[in-house]
């Protein structure tokens, strides 16, 4: 009887750890996407750290940022949506451009340095102690 008794809280979490990874897994799945909302998330790297991201400092129990640096067409749809242009931008190259909103900085490269670098790249930063997005990027 105890071993019934014991058993019955383990089963009824286990079965709540299922339903939860589920509703997450469906919550995320292309297929239930009528719009295609949903894209595949390439072109992406991030960085754990303090301060901005150019002074290389490892992150600390009272600073930790996240930056998240994306390029290509998730880039370009993040340029997009984030209009318009800054009359100020850190480039001095004609034709280059730069949107920032909160957290969010993108730039528009003109001339590349390689065929394998995209014109559109984005950096979103989020302060992880808060959860607020912040700019983690300078010129």
């Amino acid at each position: 009887m105890l071993t019934r008794l014991t058993m019955r809280p383990i089963n009824w979490l286990s079965f709540g750890a299922v339903t939860a990874a589920l509703s997450l897994a469906h919550a995320a799945d292309q297929s239930s996407d009528p719009y295609d909302l949903w894209k595949p998330f390439r072109h992406a790297i991030y960085k754990l750290h303090s301060g901005v991201v150019a002074d290389r400092s490892p992150p600390t129990a009272k600073d930790r940022m996240l930056t998240i640096l994306v390029d290509g067409p998730i880039a370009k749809d993040i340029f997009d949506s984030i209009a318009p242009d800054l009359p100020d931008k850190c480039s001095s190259e004609s034709g280059d451009r730069e949107r920032t909103k909160k957290g969010i900085m993108c730039t528009y490269t003109v001339q590349l340095d390689s065929p394998k670098d995209s014109h559109y790249r984005c950096w979103i930063g989020l302060d992880l102690r808060t959860g607020n997005s912040v700019r983690t990027i300078s010129c």
